[in-house]
């Protein structure tokens, strides 16, 4: 009887703990996420569309990205985003801490490429998407912070000039002395 109740209270600790360990991110830091990227480019979200996986099991949704600059590697002037999440005849899938695909945003993205197929993804889920602003004839950046499931941010991302911005030049810099295998200075704020 007693070997019984151990079992039980063993395993209801082990289902307690599951949920915990479901949804994290690791933390990387910002020179391994470069390192990890195909490609750094600046560009404009096109029109949004979502469709189910080949199974019906996922949805996935598409952006058609006009890309203005290159920042490192080099790739076409029109790229296809592909990321987890989106909404299919009324049903949506979220991906809790993707990014969101907003047609009409400027953005810079690091960008790797899905291993199924030539379109992109961001990397490091909504760490590798940076909306761009132009403040006081200046272009800066500032990550993403309006994710999926994660909208309450959408204030921060988009108010007015903060700590976090960077400016696309040193953004730019670091990125490149990351790529050079360089040390990059002070890190892009998060």
């Amino acid at each position: 009887m007693h070997k019984g109740r151990l079992y039980l209270l063993v395993l209801a600790v082990a289902l307690c703990a599951m949920p915990l360990s479901a949804s994290q991110f690791l933390d990387i830091p910002f020179d391994q996420m470069v390192r990890g990227t195909t490609s750094v480019v600046r560009g404009t979200i096109g029109p949004v569309s979502a469709s189910w996986d080949a199974d019906h099991e996922v949805i996935f949704s598409y952006a058609r990205v006009d890309v203005s600059d290159y920042l490192a590697g080099d790739g076409p002037a029109v790229l296809m985003l592909r990321e987890v999440g989106g909404t299919v005849d009324g049903y949506t899938q979220q991906a809790i801490g993707f990014p969101e695909l907003r047609e009409g945003e400027e953005v810079v993205l690091l960008l790797t490429v899905w291993e199924d197929s030539g379109e992109y993804r961001i990397h490091g889920f909504h760490r590798g998407k940076y909306l761009v602003r132009e403040r006081n004839g200046r272009t800066m950046l500032r990550l993403d912070r309006e994710t999926q499931g994660n909208p309450r941010e959408a204030a921060l991302s988009k108010s007015a000039p903060s700590d976090d911005d960077v400016s696309i030049d040193e953004f730019r810099a670091q990125v490149g002395a990351i790529m050079r295998g360089r040390a990059a200075g002070p890190m892009v704020r998060e």
